[in-house]
């Protein structure tokens, strides 16, 4: 049975990954592509691209020229040691900000869970008690500077209906056995 979520066993500072996330303009969040799932501003800083394609801001099965740091990631002092912490290859890397009063509707992305061999992590980076994150009809609360594996194949859906923004640094990896390991033998 494929594991749905797992918190790991990782944490990272949450005032740098802040620091960090505040570096970018307003103009510098780029609108997600997907404009029918979601209302109110989701909105995406690309830290880690499809090579020729530095803002783009979703992964691509298909990236035969693989990934780079974009120069969003130049100016982060912090988010390279979180993915250093991380012993995996990555490929895309994001802040991922979903605006006070806005919502994610119920959707599934494909081919980013743990048997797929790419799979997606969350840190939370700023949140509040009113962010309800949906995974497979269950409510993943999820603390600023925790680690989560998230199996993103399943149904999910995010409503932040506080006061404040919610963002997540959102890594995808590549599966080896040191990520695999991991999440096996983190809380479910």
């Amino acid at each position: 049975m494929a594991i749905i979520k797992a918190k790991l066993p990782l944490s990272f500072d949450q005032e740098r990954l802040a620091e960090d996330a505040g570096l970018f303009r307003p103009d510098e969040w780029v609108p997600h592509f997907n404009i029918h799932n979601y209302q109110g501003e989701w909105s995406v800083v690309p830290l880690r691209a499809v090579k020729g394609a530095a803002l783009s801001i979703y992964p691509d099965p298909n990236a035969a020229d693989g990934y780079v740091d974009t120069e969003q990631m130049s100016r982060c002092g912090f988010v390279s040691e979180v993915l250093a912490a991380l012993e995996c290859e990555t490929e895309t890397v994001r802040f991922m900000k979903l605006a006070a009063g806005a919502s994610i509707r119920r959707h599934r992305d494909y081919a980013l869970g743990l048997e797929d061999g790419v799979c997606r992590i969350h840190i939370p980076v700023t949140t509040n008690p009113e962010v309800d994150f949906m995974l497979a009809d269950e409510r993943v609360a999820m603390a600023p500077g925790e680690a989560w594996y998230l199996n993103v194949n399943n149904y999910h859906s995010v409503e932040n209906r506080g006061s404040t923004d919610r963002i997540h640094l959102v890594a995808d990896c590549v599966v080896n056995e040191w990520l695999r390991t991991m999440i096996e033998n983190s809380t479910h």
